[in-house]
């Protein structure tokens, strides 16, 4: 499964989403017995998409599409094709999904057609130039049956080689590295993460993979929050050194700098959180670490913390500014009292002289 998550707009009304798009679907069932508390807070819709072929390597792939839109404002097609390979297999598979990408190229004209049709759901829409992809394979069990450790044992170079999309075996060390994630609820699955990819055996695989769809959706918008607010950065620079006019028309691009820079600084604040309370992870320690781990492996929290440092530069900036203009009515108002009261002498020596 390839899922390609993509940032359409600021916000997207599901409940109109819905109207638009009859099919779509919210519920997801949940295996296991544990009390369950991961989940969305706003379940985003699910609509199939139906299916297309694609020229993977040598042969041509019947992918099934579907389509999960989020409230943030982030729609990921989730491909899913049939998986035929040995183990040893899987390195190349995964080096050649993404580095030629022939699922992404689908992935983005579906984006295209289905942000048509949801457009009048979505606040201040967007072209979804970012995307993040992130490929599951997924494997309901293993043929031949064999426990999950004889598995880590016989498949470890392929297995390793495989996460990190790479076609070679890896070293021993980097093999250590990759692996030490893995996880297992029961038995007979596995989840093993890395930056780009999952390795999932699961008769039942949903909730592992609504944890690594929003993962990817949070990367997608947190990758999205910084370029935006880098550009604003940029833009606002030439302007820190800028000295406010006394006369607050001469200060109106300064002023809307201002206005621009509260503005983004608000809205990025916003998202952020809604993003982070968008899913929430407690009660099944085994989702609860798989959210863990791959967010490790994803980065999340370096990215979390470069917008926050950018945020921080851009409150100073936004305060630096504001002070200017402040200072600069300070002093307009004061010079305009001494003017007042030079007047008014003015005006009694000249009655006192008459």
């Amino acid at each position: 499964m390839g899922l390609f998550s993509f940032d359409v707009g600021q916000e997207i009304d599901l409940d109109r989403a819905h109207g638009l798009l009859p099919e779509a679907a919210t519920d997801r069932a949940m295996r296991r017995a544990a009390p369950i508390y991961a989940g969305y807070t706003t379940p985003p819709l699910r609509a199939a998409l139906g299916e297309t072929t694609v020229r993977l390597g040598d042969a041509d792939v019947v992918v099934t599409a579907s389509m999960i839109v989020h409230e943030v404002g982030a729609i990921t097609i989730a491909l899913t094709a049939p998986l035929a390979a040995d183990v040893a297999e899987l390195p190349a598979l995964t080096s050649a999904l993404t580095g030629t990408g022939p699922l992404e190229d689908v992935a983005r004209a579906l984006v295209e057609e289905q942000r048509g049709r949801l457009a009048p759901a979505v606040t201040k829409p967007g072209a979804p130039d970012i995307v993040e992809d992130y490929y599951i394979l997924q494997a309901d069990r293993l043929d031949p049956p064999m426990p999950i450790t004889d598995l880590l044992e016989r498949a470890r170079a392929p297995l390793a080689a495989a996460l990190r999309c790479e076609p070679e075996p890896l070293s021993p060390t980097e093999e250590d590295d990759t692996l030490r994630g893995k996880l297992s609820y029961y038995p007979d699955d596995l989840a093993v993460t890395e930056w780009n990819v999952t390795v999932l055996i699961d008769p039942e695989p949903w909730e592992a993979i609504d944890v690594l769809e929003n993962l990817n959706v949070q990367l997608l918008e947190l990758r999205f929050f910084d370029a935006r607010l880098e550009h604003r950065l940029a833009d606002s620079y030439a302007l820190t050194g800028a000295k406010a006019r006394r006369l607050p028309l001469w200060n109106a691009a300064l002023q809307r700098t201002i206005d621009d820079l509260a503005t983004v600084r608000l809205d990025v604040e916003s998202m952020v959180e809604r993003v982070h309370n968008a899913f929430k992870v407690g009660g099944d320690i085994y989702l609860a670490k798989l959210h863990t781990r791959t967010a490790e492996r994803l980065g999340l929290r370096g990215w979390e913390e470069s917008v926050q440092r950018k945020l921080d530069v851009l409150e100073l900036r936004y305060s630096l500014l504001l002070e200017r203009v402040r200072t600069a009515r300070s002093e307009l108002l004061e010079t305009t009292i001494v003017l007042l009261i030079v007047l008014e002498i003015v005006l009694a020596l000249f009655q006192s002289a008459h």
